[in-house]
């Protein structure tokens, strides 16, 4: 009876572009037909400090957007040019929009994946993002390192017969987990950063 009452409630919710979603600037977003237009790093920063990593199931309140500092300052520190720092700052934005969705829930959901996919495409567009093949794979490089050291330091100890599988070296340095208002405050600072650096306009 919960679940038809909540679906009732969002079928008068539905526009002719479909559902939307209240953003925290109070904006709308369609995920049906997401705009790049309708893309905030306000609205970015405020949702990825506030979402929890890994389902919530961890030692500690840890946000999307530290993992996402965490990976793009890495970069800087391994000499990466500013174009993948950025797009590794940025390689989980979407989610500002979908939610942070568990790999292991997309896998066994297959239509999502293309939802997430225009979404990425248009929060890409807005920010600026460099989506080729090189710059891509590099992110992908380290944010495999961050789930490595996130293991390490941010979830308890697989108590399970199951494996991660083949993860690289975790990073020597601790991860300390940052509160959601500071988390917030340094994924802009570093977003202005970058984007001085590449010359674009904020």
């Amino acid at each position: 009876m919960e679940t038809q009452e909540t679906y009732a409630r969002l079928h008068q919710q539905v526009t002719d572009r479909g559902p939307w979603q209240q953003t925290a600037s109070g904006n709308a977003f369609f995920l049906g037909y997401p705009d790049h237009l309708a893309v905030r790093i306000d609205d970015i920063a405020t949702s990825l400090s506030n979402q929890c990593r890994y389902n919530g199931h961890v030692k500690h309140f840890y946000s999307v957007a530290q993992h996402a500092m965490m990976v793009s300052q890495w970069m800087e520190e391994d000499g990466c040019d500013t174009i993948s720092q950025y797009a590794g700052l940025h390689h989980d934005s979407a989610e500002a929009y979908t939610g942070d969705i568990i790999a292991q829930m997309k896998w066994l959901t297959p239509e999502f994946k293309e939802r997430e996919e225009r979404v990425e495409k248009a929060v890409n567009k807005a920010l600026g993002v460099d989506t080729s093949s090189i710059t891509a794979s590099i992110v992908k490089d380290y944010d495999f390192l961050a789930l490595a050291t996130e293991v390490r330091d941010v979830l308890n100890p697989n108590q399970t017969e199951y494996s991660w599988g083949d993860l690289p070296e975790p990073r020597d340095e601790e991860i300390l987990a940052m509160d959601p208002t500071s988390a917030r405050v340094h994924f802009l600072g570093r977003h202005v950063e970058l984007q001085q650096q590449l010359g674009m306009r904020s």
